[in-house]
C-alpha cells in the first residue's frame, strides 16, 4: 500500500511554516493561550521534519519512534483548546516550575557541595510547584495521555453524534508508537537473531522498512490535526495546504479500502 513520502511531505510543512511566519504574530503578554500554541506549533513542524530525516537517512524505526512525540503534542494541543483554554495554557507554561524544582532536588541529591545560593527557587515558584503533585503530568493528572485523548470535544462529533473522542489515537496509535519509545520487545524484532544463528547487529533490519512509511503517515495524518485543532484555539483561518494533507490521507485510505476488497 503507498504512503506519503518525505518529498511529498516536507513541502507541505514549509507551507505550514510559511504560513505561521507570515501571520506576523506577536502574542498578547498578558496571556498564555497563542504563546502556548505557538510553540506547540513550532515544535510539531520541527518533530516533522526531524521524522522525514530520519526516514530518508535509512532509520525508518527511529523515525517511528519520534512520531509518537507528534501524538503527544496533539494531545496537548487538543486538551489546552478544548476548553478553558486560557487556564490550560497557564497551567501548561506553570508546571515549569515544577521541573525547576525537580532539578533543585536532583542538584541537592547528587551534587550536595553546591551552594545553595546557586539552586535558590523563589517562594512563588515553589508555590506554584505544589500545584503539581507528579513530576511527569503538567496536567496534574495521572494517566495524563489518556485522559487528555479521552475528553469529551466540544465542538466535533463522532458518527453517532456524541461528541469525539481521540480514543483510537490513544488505544492504537500511542500504544504502538509507544513500543518502539521504550524500546520493548515488540519494538526490537530487527535487532534480535534467530535461534542458533550468529549474532550482527540490525540483522533482521529488513522487519522495520515498514515503520517509515508508518512514521511519514504519521506526520501527515497527525499533523493535520494539530494545525487544525491549534488554529481553531487561536481563532484563526485554516491554511489551505491543509486540503492538499488530507487528500494524500484519503489516498491511502482508499487504496486500503480496495486492497480489503480485492482479498
Amino acid at each position: 500500500m503507498a504512503k506519503p513520502t518525505t518529498l511529498q511531505i516536507l513541502p507541505k510543512i514549509q507551507a505550514l511554516e510559511d504560513y505561521l511566519n507570515n501571520m506576523e504574530m506577536i502574542p498578547a503578554t498578558h496571556t498564555y493561550r497563542n504563546a502556548v500554541i505557538l510553540a506547540l506549533l513550532s515544535k510539531a513542524l520541527t518533530v516533522s521534519r526531524s521524522i522525514c530525516a530520519l526516514v530518508d537517512a535509512g532509520f525508518p524505526a527511529e523515525a517511528f519512534a519520534l512520531s509518537r512525540t507528534l501524538i503527544e503534542i496533539y494531545f496537548s494541543v487538543r486538551y489546552i483548546g478544548n476548553k478553558d483554554t486560557e487556564a490550560r495554557a497557564k497551567k501548561y507554561v506553570d508546571y515549569h516550575a515544577r521541573v525547576r524544582q525537580e532539578w533543585q532536588n536532583i542538584i541537592k541529591k547528587y551534587y550536595p557541595d553546591k551552594p545553595l545560593a546557586e539552586i535558590h527557587l523563589d517562594d512563588d515558584i515553589l508555590a506554584t510547584a505544589k500545584e503539581f503533585k507528579s513530576k511527569a503530568h503538567w496536567t496534574g493528572q495521572g494517566g495524563q495521555a489518556q485522559m487528555m485523548a479521552l475528553e469529551e470535544d466540544s465542538v466535533e462529533l463522532d458518527d453517532q453524534g456524541k461528541p469525539a473522542k481521540s480514543e483510537f489515537d490513544y488505544d492504537a496509535i500511542y500504544f504502538w508508537t509507544s513500543h518502539y519509545v521504550h524500546a520493548t520487545v515488540a519494538g526490537i524484532e530487527a535487532h534480535a537473531i534467530e535461534p542458533g544463528t550468529v549474532f550482527r547487529v540490525r540483522a533482521r533490519n529488513w522487519i522495520d522498512t515498514g515503520r517509515g512509511d508508518d512514521a511519514a503517515f504519521n506526520v501527515v495524518a497527525t499533523l493535520q490535526k494539530i494545525v487544525i485543532r491549534a488554529c481553531r484555539a487561536m481563532n484563526e483561518e485554516q491554511p489551505d495546504v491543509l486540503k492538499e494533507m488530507q487528500d494524500l490521507i484519503s489516498e491511502v485510505a482508499n487504496e486500503a479500502a480496495g486492497d480489503e476488497q480485492s482479498t
